[in-house]
């Protein structure tokens, strides 16, 4: 019995909109920093262990970026079969080695904060990669199966 770990075909529409703002919060945090006072609550931290006060905003950005990245990465297609599976198989192992192959050089040329910056980019390459592929690859296969 195969087993198929991919949502539902409607959670790619909210991943989109879930996209939008959370993107937008995710280049605030990174080029302006997350110094919103507004979400600033006490959290517990493991690392120093105690009570600190935090801003939530980038925790919330990173957090909504991943889950809507997801949502439009995994989620089924109305025509979900082999074909597109093998597709969806192919793009996520391109976009593994190529997001990785792209850490390992950035790791060689880029130092000090603008390295951490970069990080920060690399922690969703790989689900851009994903998604930007398999558009691509997805794209191509249904042209040339209406012609």
């Amino acid at each position: 019995m195969k087993k198929n770990y991919l949502f539902p075909t409607t959670f790619r529409k909210i991943g989109w909109c879930l996209f939008v703002p959370f993107v937008v919060m995710s280049f605030i945090c990174l080029f302006n920093g997350a110094n919103e006072d507004w979400l600033e609550v006490s959290v517990l931290s493991v690392v120093p262990w105690g009570v600190s006060k935090n801003s939530l905003f980038d925790e919330l950005s990173m957090i909504g970026l991943t889950v809507s990245l997801l949502f439009i990465a995994f989620s089924k297609e109305k025509d979900e079969d082999e074909c597109i599976a093998n597709i969806r198989s192919n793009s996520l192992i391109w976009a593994t080695i190529t997001g990785y192959s792209l850490l390992i050089v950035c790791t060689m040329l880029i130092y000090d904060m603008q390295y951490l910056n970069f990080v920060f980019i690399d922690l969703f390459m790989i689900l851009f990669l994903f998604i930007i592929k398999y558009k691509i690859e997805l794209y191509k296969f249904r042209r040339n199966n209406n012609d």
